[in-house]
């Protein structure tokens, strides 16, 4: 059995780190030829730089019905191509998919295809979905022992860092931004990714930095 990530950009290298640590045979799909380049020096992983909706990508990966698509696009219309054609061509019944529109869920729930919440996705819901709770537990108490926490920080309307793009940030290496909630939807974090006050951002970093990361993102 494959888990195979189909786009996507940061959730996917902790969720396949994870996958990987336990044993599965993780695939990894993504049009970013840079992402792809870091991933493969990385991850213990099969990386194949290209568009998750062609049907010619996807024959590279061998699919079959006992596999796990997930899907982590941030468009919900080409979750649900990708998901409808995986379904469809190579009889998988394990299709998870983010979604990015809450509107959008009855028709995912229609064909069969579960979604993951946004403001869930980082914090509990894909390993649960994928493998059940205990993998979760598991993780938490790995994060915990590790000393790594997940922080979710609000933007002020008076923050200093609003209307910047995260690259003018110099947000310290032992600091990561993950993704930003905004107006109930995700939003895979990058370098130009604008933040604007109302974001709710997703941090994870080292908990005996957890004081300076609060202070750093709420300035």
């Amino acid at each position: 059995m494959k888990v195979i990530i189909i786009g996507g950009e940061r959730v996917p290298y902790f969720l396949a780190k994870r996958l990987i640590g336990s044993g599965y045979d993780v695939y990894f799909v993504n049009k970013s030829k840079e992402l792809c380049d870091e991933y493969s020096r990385t991850l213990n992983a099969t990386i194949i730089n290209g568009d998750g909706t062609s049907k010619y990508v996807l024959d590279q990966l061998q699919i079959e019905p006992n596999d796990i698509i997930v899907l982590l696009t941030e468009r919900d219309r080409k979750n649900f191509f990708i998901a409808r054609l995986v379904q469809e061509y190579y009889k998988v019944k394990n299709v998870v998919t983010l979604l990015n529109n809450t509107e959008n869920e009855d028709i995912f729930q229609r064909y069969g295809i579960r979604t993951l919440k946004v403001t869930d996705l980082i914090m509990n819901n894909i390993e649960p979905l994928l493998f059940g709770n205990k993998v979760m537990k598991d993780l938490e108490e790995e994060l915990t022992n590790k000393g790594a926490e997940v922080l979710m920080i609000p933007i002020e309307y008076d923050s200093k860092i609003a209307h910047k793009e995260l690259k003018e940030l110099n947000v310290p290496q032992d600091m990561l931004v993950v993704g930003v909630i905004r107006k109930n939807r995700f939003i895979i974090s990058r370098g130009d990714t604008v933040i604007e006050p109302g974001d709710e951002l997703i941090i994870v970093c080292a908990s005996e930095r957890r004081s300076e990361a609060e202070a750093f993102f709420r300035m």
